[in-house]
């Protein structure tokens, strides 16, 4: 395996540059998470109206099992993530979620059963838990608390 030296003199420089590119990427990433979060929200008034059996409080409780599922991934998936390569974890949960979302909007016949819509929710809460940890575990290999804050207008 080459590996490639970076001269002394350009070492911050480079180090800079990686952490800027590594930082545009957990931004990009994490933003992704928000695009495929809670579009059943959204969605509700057009599955009222194709599907009357449900109501609007029958879909809340789909919502509630995203977000009840969501806190406690996000919990434990910050174990899981600690042990993982973050360059795998954060993209995995992210087309996971957005594989879930996929079906959710392409197989409407989903829509048909309550129990279906509140599975694929809570699956969705889970792999959403998977978003924030590689996020920080980056940051504070990239990001030192002890360096000085520079401030530039």
């Amino acid at each position: 395996m080459h590996v490639k030296t970076v001269p002394a003199s350009s070492l911050d420089r480079e180090y800079r540059r990686h952490r800027r590119s590594v930082y545009a990427g957990i931004f990009a990433g994490y933003a992704a998470y928000y695009l495929v979060r809670n579009n059943l929200a959204l969605a509700i008034p057009d599955i009222l109206r194709e599907y009357p059996q449900h109501s609007k409080a029958d879909l809340g409780w789909a919502l509630t099992g995203l977000s009840i599922a969501y806190g406690i991934s996000k919990f434990l998936m910050g174990s899981v993530s600690d042990r993982s390569n973050p360059k795998y974890f954060l993209p995995l949960g992210l087309l996971l979620s957005a594989g879930i979302m996929f079906v959710s909007g392409f197989a409407k016949v989903i829509y048909g059963s309550l129990a279906l819509v509140i599975t694929l929710q809570i699956a969705n809460g889970w792999v959403q838990g998977m978003g924030w940890p590689p996020c920080g575990k980056t940051m504070v290999h990239w990001f030192s608390t002890k360096e000085p804050v520079k401030k530039s207008l």
